[in-house]
């Protein structure tokens, strides 16, 4: 009898299992480096997101004295010519800021959630940052040794030579140390590991 009543059970188990399907995994697992890029992008974009909107509420209280500023800055500075059209734009500027912040912490999030659509976001903001950064170390390999030598001429105390060079490596080092992150986050998103994640996701 007991081995009737084990015998029959077991069939009922199977007829439940074929009448009712198994149901799919709601997630797959999240792959680590997933999980890193996508909290540092997001950490990140708040927080660039809340300097922008303190930014901009400075500048509206300080709005109304930027013609003086200016003239003030033309006064001490023949080079400040472009800080002219800059003003004129800069709640445009720090509006486009905050808006593009909170766009990047939206796909950090959905990143987090193995959205694939977020993957690719994402590699199109580490693309985006990567270029800036390269830009960035040419202007400064060109911008510091002439500020330094231009210290050098208003302070003989200054060296141009030593000071110029110790300044100029220490920013292209920071900038390499920022484009080998940022290459390997590219890399990362873009392994068969983190794509296999991302596959059967909606």
């Amino acid at each position: 009898m007991v081995q009737a009543s084990e015998a029959s059970g077991e069939r009922g188990g199977d007829i439940l299992a074929t009448r009712i399907p198994r149901l799919p995994e709601q997630e797959a697992e999240r792959p680590k480096s997933v999980t890193v890029i996508g909290r540092i992008w997001l950490v990140l974009a708040v927080l660039f997101l809340l300097r922008s909107l303190v930014n901009l509420a400075f500048w509206k209280l300080l709005e109304m004295g930027a013609p003086g500023l200016l003239r003030a800055t033309a006064e001490q500075s023949p080079y400040a010519w472009f800080l002219h059209p800059l003003f004129q734009h800069v709640t445009a500027l720090i509006s486009a800021q905050a808006i593009g912040s909170a766009a990047v912490a939206f796909s950090a999030y959905e990143l987090l959630r193995l959205r694939p659509w977020a993957r690719v976001a994402v590699q199109v903001v580490c693309w985006f940052a990567l270029a800036w950064v390269v830009s960035f170390m040419g202007f400064w390999a060109w911008l510091w040794p002439r500020a330094a030598a231009a210290k050098a001429a208003a302070d003989p105390s200054f060296s141009a030579h030593s000071s110029g060079n110790i300044g100029l490596i220490v920013g292209v080092v920071v900038c390499l140390a920022f484009e080998a992150g940022l290459a390997v986050m590219i890399a990362l998103l873009r392994s068969s590991k983190v794509r296999a994640a991302f596959a059967h996701q909606p």
